[in-house]
């Protein structure tokens, strides 16, 4: 039995007695399918063509012949390597489609099964190579997106903390110039009443103090982008508590019109460095925030924490779309993504696992398809001093 994921081999031929040679020849080797008519591997193409590394095909067959087919096959197929089999008599029609290009390979009956093999492993050795190959340029490519925003990310904060820098500082300035005309202010109130007067000054150090924790607001999320971008942790431990504060305001746009967020856990320390914590915890909040889409219920993202022993179990739960059973393994591999082809990466969740991983914890996944889906991160708790 042969691994599903490896490239198959599609073997096809009108006599059905040549189809079950080919399988009891190579069958214990390959993943092997098998077409008695070109109609039927013209549809099993359409259908698996990511499977197939090499279509072999009998050249005299009714209604099509196999060059014919083989020109089909490179468009549905264009990475298989496309093999012919062929008598001496369609030697020409063999020359034209080498020429063409439609062939890449081809064997004359009857086929020397050592030659044939030697083929075939080489057909799909090229296959599976050319399939890393594509999976390193798309690493690569979706590295350079990642960069690239990494940079404009930076600019973002960079721009962001000369704004912070002058709202801090003159928030800062008129708190303390504000207390001389308060006093001014009250004694003149004192000789002429006046209750709009009053109310201004009652209401005005609530609004400085709004102001201060909204520029501070800004500063962190500055700060943390920034942080974010560079990849920074000079701390090799963070407050889960203070961390998922910080995350679920860095998500707060992502997630307003789909979800409400709860959070629920005491203060705790693990071993982890909190900007490596909160990307993992932005990448779950957002994935738990777009998987409210159709649902047609009110979201709902519940993060919560409990301290053990020696680990915290960290849990980002949502009552989303759910992920399909069949898939669940393949959630956190590099480069799967069930979304559409320019929204989704298929990177957040596999360098979530990985910076867990190199921490020391742990990612389990548990999901119901049209219920939800939770996340729980094991995480090494900070032995107290």
């Amino acid at each position: 039995m042969q691994p599903t994921d490896l490239p198959a081999v599609l073997y096809v031929d009108d006599d059905a007695l040549n189809l079950r040679v080919f399988e009891a020849n190579f069958g214990q080797r390959f993943r092997i399918f098998r077409c008695s008519t070109p109609a039927e591997a013209l549809a099993l193409l359409e259908q698996k063509r990511s499977e197939i590394g090499v279509v072999l095909s009998d050249q005299r067959m009714p209604g099509m012949t196999g060059v014919e087919l083989l020109e089909r096959a490179r468009t549905l197929a264009p990475d298989a390597k496309r093999m012919l089999v062929t008598a001496y008599s369609d030697m020409q029609a063999v020359i034209d489609a080498v020429n063409r290009g439609q062939v890449s390979r081809y064997f004359v009956k009857p086929w020397d099964r050592a030659e044939v093999l030697a083929a075939l492993e080489d057909g799909l050795k090229i296959a599976r190579l050319e399939l890393r190959i594509r999976e390193v340029e798309g690493r690569m490519m979706k590295a350079e997106r990642l960069a690239t925003l990494g940079q404009v990310t930076a600019g973002i904060a960079h721009e962001l903390m000369g704004p912070v820098g002058y709202l801090t500082q003159n928030v800062a300035s008129l708190r303390r110039d504000l207390e001389g005309v308060v006093q001014y202010c009250s004694k003149h109130l004192a000789e002429d009443a006046s209750p709009e007067v009053a109310s201004v000054l009652e209401d005005l150090p609530s609004l400085l103090q709004d102001l201060a924790t909204g520029a501070d607001h800004l500063r962190q999320v500055a700060l943390g982008l920034r942080a974010q971008a560079r990849g920074e942790d000079m701390e090799a431990s963070a407050d889960v508590a203070e961390v998922v504060s910080f995350a679920v305001k860095l998500a707060r746009a992502e997630v307003r019109d789909r979800a409400r967020i709860t959070t629920m856990g005491e203060p705790v320390r693990v071993s982890f460095g909190p900007v490596k914590l909160c990307q993992v915890l932005l990448n779950l909040i957002v994935n738990a925030a777009q998987a409210m889409e159709g649902t047609g219920r009110t979201g709902r993202i519940d993060i919560r924490w409990t301290a053990g022993d020696d680990d915290v179990s960290l849990i980002v739960a949502d009552n989303g779309c759910g992920i399909p059973e069949e898939i669940q393994e393949k959630i956190f591999q590099p480069l799967f993504t069930t979304k559409p082809v320019g929204v989704g990466t298929g990177l957040g969740l596999s360098i979530c696992k990985e910076l867990v991983v190199q921490a020391g914890g742990s990612v389990k996944l548990s999901s119901v398809k049209d219920q939800g889906t939770e996340v729980m991160l094991t995480l090494q708790k900070l032995p107290s001093p």
